[in-house]
């Protein structure tokens, strides 16, 4: 059967669904904070926690600088930039600049696992990730694991190299002076300076040691090498090996450390030159060529990648044609825990791509059975070069910091986006265990944008406080629509969202005007509000609540403590670009079931229909179908199950457009207004973060030890949770072994509160997990 269109007389949604309105349909997200920014240059922009203040004309220049870096790169249409970071003004900069420069933005969450950051990263093919200061650890060790990833941006960093900042000289070399200047041999040789489950021994040392120099031995063919040391500390790796090199030279920047090894030399039967230098300075203090440089021990001392990356690149021009490079002792992440710099074995793999003159890169794992503890976790690689190179340009790609972003001019790019292009892409949880990437355009962005300010009034005197996760789309308004406005969005920082009555201070002694989130986030500040003699209350006019069930009493409590605060209950999908539907809440009948969903906003369409796509009479429950303007292109790489969630609008206003299929259920109320009555899928809003039950089950099959496994979400006072039922495969698994495996897999928020064992899942008689059965066990 065929929906009708929207103007057959009789249809439910007749006179509801007659929503069209013109709008700067060519226009984009860039486009109109650039015009806002002539229109209020000096207006505050961006607002921080510690009061630093960003107006929109020094927004505008500091994207414009961005995203002209962006574009050098290669960056512009048809390009994906990845977002790894928190709320902070650098990353609303960046999301700007990527905008400005053409491309669309996919904002990561930093609490995610890596391996999930990883597949998204590659799904989309992304070529570039923008991050700060904090996260760029994080990034350097999960970038080599995207082939695609080709730059990391980290434009909070003023220096021209991000280790610089952080780089001191005479407290390390002081260090040093001090570790090596141990009378406790072992500590001077770098073992026991941190408290481990068990305490290295003689025995450990002198394995190691013995492992090293095997190692070295095997790596090169020559019979009697010259041997360049870096990081040579207690001369531990200079007694065995000293005495085998024809010449050896032993750097450190601590000269305690070059002293001990020259001596430590001298009565192993070798004779060592030492040289007073940390590892970037060497190939400008050596002399070489050498056939083989060791650095044993040294790399997690060092400070990050990027300096790796710089140091490797500067010792090949040191070695002779047959040399190699060998690094000992290394932390993979995914193994080992360590306070200094880990390497991920893709990132040695990756060398030849990296450096000039690499021939090839091989990872050696340890046998277990050679040692004990930590240092079995850890492995050693070995770096070949290209027999009679030419020394070329390095080929890797550099981090940009923002040195370089402050290069490039100031003045707007010629050309941007249209308004057909993509401007983010925002992950779902996915049923079938893969989250679901939502593509939309500028276009319907726009849209979005002119129905909420031009209906809520928003102009340059309005300020919100921005609370949401990048990730969560109510970011997308928060950030653009309030940006394209003229007004302020003020950043609540992580520390300021741990404490309910920090909000509350916020509310009553700053100039918020709009607070936007998901009703439970609101609804855990309201009792700290309601605890204080009312104060500076009559700032805060809107409040917009969305992403889930809003408890029926909880507006009139904000409009008691509120009184010009204006409630909206806000609805959609993230398939529709936020929001496409709002209630404008007035009196409250305390008998509702539930706030009611609202009619749809401009060039939004909403269908209520049967199982055979036709509509459901006036008052009768049924399936919910969005389209207009606002539907998304669909799920990023995943054509098959676009095709299955949007479908053709036969009601389409335009050729081609199309409907999405929520999953909910609603009916039409008389009033013309929608009421929400469920998921009709394994889909569920729990504090605002819509889950698949689906993808937190997939994940506990994949816990070690679980055979089947179930996933409810019951409904308390609290509102919804998620409780996880388990078969285990033999013995049960404690709760803290099956959530330490999930967080491996999932984000936090859909690590589930209750894990519970079972001999065997319930099923109903049809076979299917009895989930009701679940619901009673709890």
């Amino acid at each position: 059967m065929s929906v009708p269109p929207a103007s057959v007389p009789g249809a439910p949604w007749s006179g509801w669904n007659e929503t069209a309105r013109p709008f700067r349909d060519d226009a984009t997200i860039p486009g109109l904070i650039a015009e806002a920014a002539l229109r209020y240059p000096d207006r505050p922009a961006i607002v921080t926690s510690d009061k630093q203040v960003l107006t929109h004309g020094e927004l505008d220049r500091h994207a414009n600088r961005l995203a002209r870096l962006l574009r050098e790169l290669g960056l512009g249409r048809g390009g994906t930039v990845g977002v790894y970071g928190e709320r902070d003004a650098s990353a609303l900069v960046g999301l700007l600049a990527v905008l400005k420069c053409g491309a669309s933005y996919v904002p990561l969450d930093p609490s995610w696992p890596a391996a999930r950051v990883v597949g998204l990263l590659d799904q989309l093919d992304v070529a570039a990730v923008l991050t700060d200061r904090v996260h760029l650890p994080s990034v350097q060790e999960f970038r080599w694991e995207v082939p695609s990833l080709r730059h990391v941006l980290c434009p909070d960093i003023p220096e021209e190299f991000s280790w610089s900042a952080t780089f001191r000289r005479e407290q390390v070399a002081d260090l040093f002076d001090y570790v090596s200047g141990s009378d406790d041999p072992l500590e001077a040789a770098g073992f026991n300076l941190r408290r481990a489950q068990r305490p290295f021994d003689e025995d450990d040392v002198r394995g190691y040691q013995n492992h090293v120099a095997r190692f070295v031995r095997a790596a090169t063919s020559v019979e009697r090498p010259s041997v360049l040391e870096i990081g040579c500390g207690s001369g531990l790796i200079v007694e065995a090996l000293a005495p085998w090199a024809s010449r050896y030279v032993a750097v450190d920047p601590s000269p305690v450390s070059v002293a001990r090894s020259q001596e430590t030399g001298a009565r192993a039967g070798g004779e060592v030159d030492g040289v007073v230098c940390f590892a970037h300075e060497a190939a400008e203090r050596v002399r070489g060529p050498f056939h083989v440089v060791v650095l044993a021990s040294t790399v997690q001392f060092l400070p990050d990648l990027d300096h790796l990356t710089g140091v490797l690149d500067s010792l090949l021009g040191l070695l002779a044609d047959d040399g190699v490079i060998v690094l000992a002792d290394l932390v993979d992440p995914g193994l080992g825990t360590c306070s200094g710099l880990r390497v991920p074995p893709r990132f040695v793999e990756r060398l030849p791509e990296l450096l000039p003159g690499v021939a090839r890169a091989s990872v050696h794992r340890r046998r277990a059975e050679e040692f004990g503890g930590e240092l079995a976790e850890r492995y050693d690689a070995v770096i070949r070069v290209e027999p009679s190179r030419e020394r070329a340009a390095p080929g890797r790609e550099p981090l940009w910091t923002g040195h370089h972003v402050g290069l490039r001019p100031a003045a707007p790019l010629a050309t941007g986006p249209t308004a057909e292009d993509v401007c983010y892409t925002i992950f779902t949880s996915g049923s079938t265990g893969a989250p679901k990437g939502v593509v939309v355009t500028h276009r319907s962005a726009v849209n979005l944008i002119d129905w909420v300010n031009r209906t809520y009034g928003i102009g340059p005197a309005d300020e919100i406080l921005f609370v949401t996760s990048f990730c969560f789309d109510l970011s997308v308004y928060d950030v653009f629509g309030v940006l394209a406005a003229g007004a302020t969005v003020r950043l609540a920082s992580a520390a300021e969202l741990a404490e309910p009555d920090t909000l509350v201070d916020l509310l009553e002694q700053e100039a918020i005007t709009i607070w936007d989130s998901a009703p439970a986030t609101l609804a855990m500040v309201m009792p700290f509000v309601q605890a204080r003699e009312p104060a500076g209350r009559d700032t805060l006019r809107l409040v917009l609540l969305s992403g889930d069930w809003i408890p029926v009493p909880l507006p009139d409590r904000i409009r008691a403590a509120f009184p010009k605060a204006e409630v909206v209950a806000l609805g959609g999908a993230t398939e529709c670009t936020v929001w496409s539907n709002h209630y404008r809440v007035g009196d409250v009948d305390p008998t509702w079931p539930s706030i009611p969903y609202g009619k749809p906003m401009q060039n939004a369409r909403y269908y209520v229909l049967d199982g055979d796509l036709r509509p459901c009479p006036l008052g009768e429950e049924g399936d919910l179908y969005i389209a207009g303007t606002c539907v998304a292109l669909g799920y990023a790489a995943a054509a098959r199950l676009t095709a299955v969630k949007f479908l053709p609008d036969p009601g389409a206003l335009s050729p081609g457009e199309r409907m999405y299929r929520t999953g909910d259920r609603a009916r039409w109320l008389p009033s013309g207004d929608l009421q929400f009555l469920g998921r009709l899928d394994d889909q569920v809003k729990v504090r605002g973060y819509r889950i698949e039950l689906g993808e937190v089950q997939s994940a506990l099959l994949q816990c070690p030890g679980v055979r089947a496994a179930s996933v409810v979400a019951p409904t308390g006072p609290g509102g919804r949770t998620l409780a996880a039922f388990y078969v285990p495969a033999a013995d049960p698994l404690s709760k803290a072994e099956v959530v330490r495996a999930l967080r491996t897999i999932l984000p936090s928020y859909m690590i589930p509160t209750r894990v519970v064992a079972l001999d065997e899942l319930p099923l109903t008689s049809t076979g299917k997990v009895d989930r009701a059965a679940l619901l009673r066990r709890l």
